[in-house]
């Protein structure tokens, strides 16, 4: 599903961006106003880039939609919407039409409840439910989904709630693509590609830091504290080169990364079935 675009999309959205600009008041004082600009990927986008096409649908995975009565707090809230946005993501990628369009309505009556709906996706639902037999069409509409509500949290300064509902879909996306059956859990390019996600989890931890209240951060960070400490066990290692002689003489000079041990992959994989058991009601 689009997965030329959504690798190149990781790649360039990881970190935060910061993009400069000026107003009046600005220019005339000499001085420049800073604007911070956050990029999580989507679920999505996550899914897509661990799994690279290599897992088999596993329902039995998926929350059930029918329980989002069962969240109570606004912090709750938003995580159990980003659960959802991940869960609509998995079941869009292996073209379950009918389990998308139930996580698709969960979302939007929780978005609206939220406040976090702008009106530029009220008629998302009834182009879904015309678009159910054209998977392109459906993966497109998830897409507007997601990104006019990033976006509209976005430009309004509510980067709290854009933390925690990444936090949700991003660790719900990392429970679909480890638990998943085939998942190719004790390969090392499968293994590196649930690594390279510490850098997404250190763009969160930065963001919750900065915009989440003391009690939201006492919540979602001490809940995902096990799951930072699981990836900081993992040294970070630089690329080994070697050089070796032929018989003709020539040099062939070769680069090998580290590998990722199993235990390794392990305690991440724990820690990630314990985060999400903790917030899936």
């Amino acid at each position: 599903m689009r997965e030329i675009l959504k690798v190149c999309l990781l790649a360039v959205i990881i970190f935060a961006g910061l993009a400069v600009a000026t107003n009046a008041a600005a220019q005339q004082s000499g001085q420049t106003e800073v604007i911070e600009y956050y990029a999580i990927p989507s679920p999505d986008e996550i899914l897509s880039y661990i799994h690279n096409n290599e897992i088999s649908y596993t329902p039995s995975l998926l929350t059930n939609p029918d329980n989002s009565s069962h969240y109570q707090t606004s912090t709750d809230q938003m995580l159990a919407f980003g659960i959802y946005l991940a869960d609509m993501a998995y079941a869009v990628s292996f073209e379950q039409s009918g389990t998308a369009l139930r996580f698709f309505e969960v979302t939007e009556s929780m978005g609206k409840s939220m406040n976090i709906f702008p009106p530029e996706i009220l008629n998302i639902g009834e182009r879904l439910l015309r678009s159910l037999d054209n998977l392109d069409s459906i993966n497109a509409l998830y897409d507007e989904m997601y990104l006019v509500v990033i976006s509209s949290l976005h430009d309004a300064g509510r980067f709290g709630e854009y933390a925690t509902i990444s936090a949700g879909g991003v660790v719900e996306a990392l429970y679909l693509a480890l638990n998943s059956r085939d998942s190719k859990i004790k390969e090392d390019a499968f293994r590196m590609r649930v690594w390279e996600q510490k850098m997404i989890l250190e763009q969160l931890e930065t963001m919750s830091n900065k915009y989440l209240t003391e009690s939201q951060k006492k919540k979602i960070l001490g809940d995902m504290k096990d799951l930072y400490a699981a990836f900081d066990e993992i040294p970070t290692q630089d690329a080994t080169t070697s050089a070796e002689k032929r018989n003709d003489g020539a040099v062939v000079l070769g680069s090998t990364k580290p590998a990722l041990q199993p235990a390794s992959i392990d305690n991440i994989h724990k820690a990630v079935n314990d985060l999400r058991a903790k917030w899936v009601k």
